[in-house]
């Protein structure tokens, strides 16, 4: 049986928070994206709170808090605090290890991760698994920091069995672009999701095939890449430059590209 809250469907009396809101995510402004931050790592709290007490608690209006619910699909706040409720992963809180409670950036650093892998719908990953038939190559491209995880993924991919590869240098890319046939899939990495060097890539493709399907990974904040992509993921990481190194936590990134291949593995008969 199937219930209609506003926009939003439940299926058994439960809604999947994340899948209902997954898709408005990227519309939120700064604001509201703090405010999205702050109700998913706070989730059996924010379930039966107040709107004035989630505004005080994020520092802004109630009417910011209202039009952020709207954003997401629901009609108003008592829509959203009931998918909050029903939401299966309202069950599924990860608990940090006792170990980590006094040590605040590690804490947030496990939050992150498991924020990450909570947006990650199972209806993006059956996308990705539709998207990349079994005769169809998969190129995996990154720099820097950000191409050891293509290489990675790479790694993943040939050991399922797919056509993969991973240009390690820029004129490897391009020429991998040139030979990128409809129905194949890029798997462009980037944290800030502006490298110049994807960004021109992503576009070639587009110019070569207009259905070309292109996934990325990507920082949650709105980005160029993302906007060129077919199949967006994103992650949460605190961002860390360091002697003019981007050396943000890539574990979030690594975590997706494990359960997108797994989701890949057939079940041994």
């Amino acid at each position: 049986m199937c219930y209609f809250l506003g926009n939003a469907v439940t299926r058994g009396g439960s809604v999947d928070f994340f899948e209902q809101v997954n898709k408005h995510v990227r519309e939120l402004n700064a604001s509201e994206r703090k405010i999205f931050e702050y109700v998913v790592r706070n989730i059996d709290e924010v379930k039966g709170m107040q709107i004035r007490t989630l505004a005080a608690r994020c520092f802004v209006s109630t009417t910011t808090v209202m039009r952020f619910t709207r954003k997401l699909g629901f009609s108003g706040y008592r829509e959203f605090s009931e998918a909050l409720r029903l939401s299966y992963h309202t069950s599924q809180q990860a608990e940090l290890p006792s170990v980590l409670w006094k040590q605040s950036y590690s804490e947030e650093y496990l939050k992150n991760i498991i924020e990450s892998v909570r947006v990650l719908t199972p209806t993006k990953i059956e996308r990705f698994k539709q998207a990349l038939s079994p005769d169809a190559s998969i190129y995996c491209f990154g720099t820097g920091l950000d191409q050891e995880l293509a290489h990675f993924a790479y790694h993943l991919f040939t050991s399922l069995g797919y056509r993969a590869s991973c240009p390690l240098e820029r004129f490897e890319a391009k020429a991998a672009v040139e030979r990128f046939r409809e129905g194949d899939v890029a798997l462009l990495i980037s944290m800030s999701g502006e490298d110049a060097v994807m960004i021109e890539l992503a576009e070639r493709m587009q110019a070569l095939h207009r259905n070309a399907i292109i996934a990325t990974i990507t920082h949650s904040a709105n980005n160029t890449l993302q906007s060129l992509s077919s199949i967006d993921f994103y992650v949460f990481a605190e961002h860390i430059v360091y002697g003019g190194e981007d050396l943000s936590p890539r574990v979030s990134m690594m975590a997706l590209v494990e359960l997108l291949t797994y989701s890949l593995m057939k079940p041994s008969k």
